[in-house]
């Protein structure tokens, strides 16, 4: 039920987080950046209702007919993961509503048998990634558009990723802090609220079925697929687009969806009440021509929350919590603060090199507010490097000590540590 992913590159993610980008150098798309976002503006179009229709953006090298035979591929997937599934019901349940639910909504449609075969078409094998701490979508879909067919090629390899369109998260959440009165929300799946131009929805095909003792069926998603190398490009992308398309109409919110969001993360606020009040009906109006829908709104003066309360007619999209979670930090709205938690899994210390990394890097802190605990814990990871240690070989005597020392000091005390939010 979990994605693999290598040691060395969560390594290298948990350095990088606190490795400050050169912000002044101006930003010069590659050659193949700028063919994306001209493929974008010569390509994109929009419905009848404002929402956003994107081709994929392909590299000039794809050629039809070379992804060989994925349909099998994704039957053999998707046959393991029906016997996964079945030693949690509960989760089976959860996987088959999410993709009904893509059906019901028009996000996926049943291919029918005519149309199953052709030269240029990609099955996507798909998994489940479950997130128990979400208070929405604990059941994520996850289409593999890396998975490569026997030719040795994916649908991710002819894909471009598109340039970076968002700044740096760190800086995001320090605009954010300097406003007195702070909002946060975010969007209701935010990808599938993108359309794929009809050419290219059969390189999205899957295979599935809600029962295992049924015949398989052939569906194709319709919507930007959580999963393609391009995703995040498109769906950022068509939210951009969308403030110079209609941010005439919401000037106050239009210049904000630009320099706010992270993804679907909205972060941001004012220096009156008022001017709260007019952001919160500018933003929801502006996204909502462009299909996309703001839930989960937060602030950090009650007043706010209760005014938004009286505007908005269905109250689960106002969240009255004392502690959000947002861009994975906890933020205590009561008391302002970011709360940082560190859950060990048992009093048992780790042994070897690949358990202590992983109880390091439970703690995310973007801002660097811990830093000053965090530093003799990157010093202690340098130090294993320089004694050899391969992944699981159980560290010597001398070595466990000093990290029995630390995680009792440091870590065993992070649980109940909070750290005033405010820059201003």
């Amino acid at each position: 039920m979990n994605v693999k992913i290598e040691e060395n590159e969560i390594l290298k993610k948990f350095w990088e987080i606190e490795d400050e980008p050169n912000t002044m150098a101006e930003k010069i798309l590659t050659p193949e950046e700028q063919e994306c976002e001209d493929i974008f503006y010569k390509t994109t179009k929009r419905d009848a209702f404002g929402r956003y229709i994107m081709e994929l953006p392909f590299r000039s090298n794809h050629h039809e007919g070379n992804y060989g035979d994925t349909r099998n591929i994704g039957i053999k997937r998707l046959l393991s993961l029906e016997r996964r599934l079945a030693k949690y019901p509960n989760q089976r349940k959860d996987y088959v509503q999410v993709l009904w639910e893509y059906v019901t909504l028009g996000h996926m449609e049943e291919i029918p048998l005519s149309s199953r075969f052709g030269s240029d078409k990609v099955w996507l094998p798909h998994h489940a990634v479950i997130r128990p701490d979400k208070s929405t979508t604990k059941t994520r879909v996850v289409f593999n558009a890396s998975d490569r067919s026997a030719n040795g090629l994916s649908l991710n390899d002819t894909l471009m990723v598109g340039p970076t369109l968002q700044a740096e998260l760190r800086h995001i959440i320090m605009r954010w802090r300097l406003h007195p009165i702070c909002l946060t929300a975010d969007i209701i799946k935010m990808y599938r609220q993108v359309k794929v131009a009809e050419k290219h929805v059969d390189y999205q095909r899957i295979v599935w079925r809600e029962d295992p003792a049924s015949d398989i069926k052939d569906f194709r998603i319709l919507r930007v697929t959580f999963g393609t190398a391009c995703a995040p490009y498109l769906a950022v992308k068509s939210l951009q687009q969308l403030a110079v398309d209609d941010g005439h109409f919401f000037p106050l919110a239009a210049d904000r969806v630009k320099t706010d969001f992270y993804m679907d993360d909205l972060m941001t606020g004012c220096q009156s009440e008022t001017e709260a009040i007019q952001l919160y009906e500018q933003f929801n109006s502006l996204l909502k021509r462009g299909g996309f829908t703001l839930q989960k709104w937060a602030s950090n003066r009650k007043g706010r929350l209760e005014t938004m309360k009286e505007n908005e007619e269905n109250d689960k999209d106002i969240k009255e919590d004392e502690v959000t979670k947002i861009l994975g930090l906890t933020w205590n709205r009561r008391t302002d603060e970011f709360d940082y938690t560190v859950k060990l899994e048992s009093e048992t210390v780790p042994e070897t090199k690949r358990k202590i990394i992983a109880e390091i890097c439970r703690l995310y802190d973007p801002l660097g507010c811990t830093a000053p605990c965090l530093i003799k814990a990157k010093v202690f990871i340098q130090k294993l490097w320089l004694c050899g240690y391969e992944w699981d070989i159980k560290l010597r005597d001398e070595h466990l000590r000093e990290w029995e020392l630390y995680r009792e000091e440091k870590i065993g005390k992070l649980p109940h540590t909070s750290v005033g939010s405010q820059f201003r």
